[in-house]
Parts: structure tokens; sequence; C-alpha cells
């Protein structure tokens, strides 16, 4: 079915089928550039301070995004039959008015304030991601039907420059952050970075000589409402261009004439009845996962424990810029090279970069190794995030809320899980945890792509 704008009036006579194709086109484009303006503006702001929560405000901060995450796990289940009622589009305006709340709690950070603003946060994560997913996959269908191009090459062609928006905002996050942030104190000495990296565990501090320095190293109260003043500005703009610009779309037939109880079980449905979705699941938590290990994690025992919090915007704009440069890529090779290269390919620089780690200690001296190692996850997590997007679009074609709601239910709760345990768990211990659940991840993704591709050669020679 063709995208149409709801507040198209059809004339008298039918369009040409020229005519059709043409609108049809043009609709896409102007969805699929809009979302990635829209994302670009929001997610600016809630990368770069996703990056500084565990650093900025400690233990607090990483309950606050176990919060989060957690919260969001509700609303994946849920969004199917919310956006429903609230369509894409809508779903999307909810998103940022939370956005804006979150934004709003870290001005007086506090466990009353900062843990409600999370959870009303991650309400919305789970209806973003969601009508996202829907927005690109509809977009990739209805182009590849006009165009007669091939799905699977138009799904990761659009995911790849969905998320090279998505994940240039690690780039502008960061850099505002690092320019706010210029003139902490970072006087740092090799004592201070004794218990950085690896080793870090629980309860760990600096020598106690160094305590006084290492909290005269955070930005005060002002640098800090400037800064958020700043991400603020970036939701609110991006809110503004979500209702100016951006255009409903019709949903699927299958999911529209669903009842609404129906809808809102498919996500579970699905899970528990395809053994698709249940053989995806390790990897849909990983993908969750690997991403706290390198914003919590990484950020505060690596970075900031020895360069600097001022120094967490700087590295992470190396991955910011890796994984912005390689989402288009992955999605052009993916044509070329298939799905299956490109996951063997990010599984093991991932593994690379976690052996690094678990043997690496951290120093000033070293400033080199901080930017290989965000710049290396940001390429892996660039297949990540683009193709386990297009995996989904392209298993479950015709059930695609479920399949994103499932997608981002799971994703969700890898963060949850990765968060609860962080202020458990020595680094190492983690690490070693994420390698051991890659390696599952991806024999069980192999057997997906078996199975795919053997449906597929059963159905051809029925024919």
């Amino acid at each position: 079915m063709a995208l149409r704008e709801e507040s198209d009036t059809t004339p008298i006579l039918s369009k040409s089928p020229d005519a059709e194709k043409q609108t049809t086109i043009k609709t896409v484009r102007q969805n699929l550039a809009a979302l990635c303006v829209i994302w670009v503006f929001t997610l600016t702001a809630f990368s770069g301070l996703q990056n500084l929560e565990a650093s900025l405000n400690l233990d607090l901060g990483i309950y606050s995004l176990a919060a989060l995450t957690g919260s969001g796990i509700i609303t994946s289940i849920l969004a199917p039959a919310i956006i429903r009622f609230t369509g894409c589009k809508g779903a999307l305006i909810l998103s940022w008015i939370s956005f804006c709340v979150f934004v709003g709690a870290n001005y007086y950070p506090e466990t009353y304030t900062l843990i409600p603003g999370s959870v009303i946060i991650g309400l919305g994560t789970g209806l973003l991601w969601t009508a996202q997913g829907v927005y690109v996959t509809t977009s990739a269908v209805d182009y590849s039907k006009v165009t007669k191009e091939n799905l699977d090459s138009v799904v990761s062609r659009f995911f790849g420059i969905f998320c090279m928006a998505f994940q240039s905002t690690q780039i502008w996050g960061n850099l505002i952050s690092s320019l706010v942030f210029r003139n902490v104190n970072n006087n740092i000495t090799i004592e201070d970075v004794t218990h950085c990296g690896a080793n870090d565990c629980p309860g760990n501090l600096p020598p106690v000589s160094n305590q006084t320095s290492a909290e005269s190293r955070k930005p005060d109260d002002t640098t800090v409402y400037v800064l958020l003043t700043i991400y603020l500005a970036c939701v609110v703009v991006g809110l503004i261009v979500t209702v100016l610009f951006l255009k409903p779309i019709t949903p699927r037939e299958s999911e529209t004439d669903m009842g609404v109880v129906a809808l809102m079980s498919s996500t579970l449905k699905l899970l528990v009845t395809d053994i698709n979705m249940a053989l995806l699941v390790p990897f849909c938590l990983y993908t969750g996962m690997e991403q706290v290990y390198l914003f919590a994690e990484y950020t505060k025992s690596f970075v900031t424990c020895a360069l600097g919090i001022d120094w967490v915007g700087y590295t992470m704009i190396c991955f910011g810029v890796c994984n912005t440069i390689g989402s288009p890529v992955v999605g052009w090779l993916c044509r070329y090279v298939g799905r299956g290269v490109l996951f063997f390919f990010a599984a093991a620089v991932n593994i690379a970069v976690i052996l690094t780690m678990l043997f690496w200690q951290p120093a000033p001296s070293n400033k080199v190794v901080f930017f290989a190692v965000t710049g290396l996850w940001g390429t892996a997590d660039a297949v990540w995030q683009t193709q386990s997007a297009a995996l989904m679009g392209v298993v479950f074609t015709h059930k695609q809320g479920p399949a994103f709601g499932n997608l981002r239910t799971l994703q969700a709760m890898g963060f949850t899980i990765a968060y609860i345990y962080s202020n458990q768990l020595c680094q190492y211990v983690k690490l070693y945890l994420l390698g051991g659940f890659l390696i599952l991840s991806m024999a069980l993704v192999g057997i997906v792509h078996f199975r795919r591709n053997s449906s597929r050669k059963s159905n051809y020679t029925s024919l």
C-alpha cells in the first residue's frame, strides 16, 4: 500500500500510475529526511546526557538509567496497542515530551526527581523506537514496491541512512558537553588511576590523599545547568519538527484489522510462538548490553577515572564518527556481502576490544588507546544497530509492530540487566559476561539465517 498524507484530498480523476509512484517516492523521502532531522536534535540531548549520567551522579545515575530502561520494557510490550490509538506520529510527540521531563529532572538530581524523570522517559522510549521501526520499514516496503528494488537491500539502506543520522548524535551531544566542560580542572596523577579499567570494582576509591582533588574535577552546578539548557532546547526543536514536517503513515493492513486486545498481546505472542523470535532473544539483549558497557562502564571506569569527565565527550565523539560513517556503509555493504558476513566482522571486532580492555591499564599517557576503543566499538555498533532492525524488518515483514516491539523490549531488558549488575560486579567480570553472551548470540543468529534461507528455497521450489 502506498503512503499518503492524511490531509491529501484525492481528485475526482484517479492519479496515473506514474503520478502515484512519484507521490509515494516523494512522501517516503520526506518522512525519512524528517525522521533523520528529528533524531539528530532529540537524541543529541539524550546521547550526551546518557554518557555523562554515571559520571555526574555516580550510583544514582546508574540507578536512574536502570529505571529508564526498565520502564521502557512496559511500553515496548504495549507499544503496538498504544500506537493504534496515537498513530506513529502521536507516539513520537509523546516521547519527545517525556525527553523534556528527563532533562528537566537533571537540573535537580535527587532520588525523588531523577528516578521518576527516568521512569517517564523510559515509558516514552518504548513508543519512539517501535514507531521509528514501523516508519522506516513501512517506507522501505512501499519504496520497494513502486521502484521494484529488492526489499532486503532497500530495508538495509533505509536503516543505514537513518542510523547514520541517529549515531551522529554521539558526535553532536558529546561535542557540546566537551565544549561546555572544557575548563573543568583535570590534574590527574599516576596514583589516581591504579584502580581504573578492568580492575575497577564496586567500592573502589582513589587513594585517600587524592579524593579531594577527584571531587574538585567535577563541573560546578552553573556549568551543568548551561549544558542541560542546551540539551533541552535541542529536544524542543525536535518536537517542533515532528509536529510540522513529519507525515503520518498508513499502518499495514494486517495490523489495522486486529482488535485492541489482540494487538496488545501480539508482541508477547510473537515471542512465545515464533521460533525465530525466540532464537533472536539473546541477540536483542546483547544489542542493549553492549551499549551500556560503552556508555556507562567505559566512560566511568576507564575515561572519567583515568582522564577526567571532560574527556568523556571527546572519546565518545570518536565513537559517534565511526558509527555515523559506518551505518550507511554497512547498509550498502549488506547488498554485496550479506548480513552474516557483517555480523561475523562486528563480533570479531567486539571480541578484540573486550580482550584489549581486559589486559590494558588505562593511564593519561596512552590517550590513543582510549580513542581506538571507542572508534572500533562504534564500527561494530553500526552493524548491530542497523542490521538488528533490518533483520527484524525482513524476517517479520508482516508483523512489524510486534517484531519491533520485541526488539525494543528485549534491548531495554538488556540495558536494565546490565545497569542492575553495574554496581555489583568488577569490570573484568562484566567483560567476560559480555564476550560470552556475544558468542551465544551469534550462534543463534546463524541458526535464524539458516532457517530463513531454507524456507525461501523451499517456497521457491514449490512454485
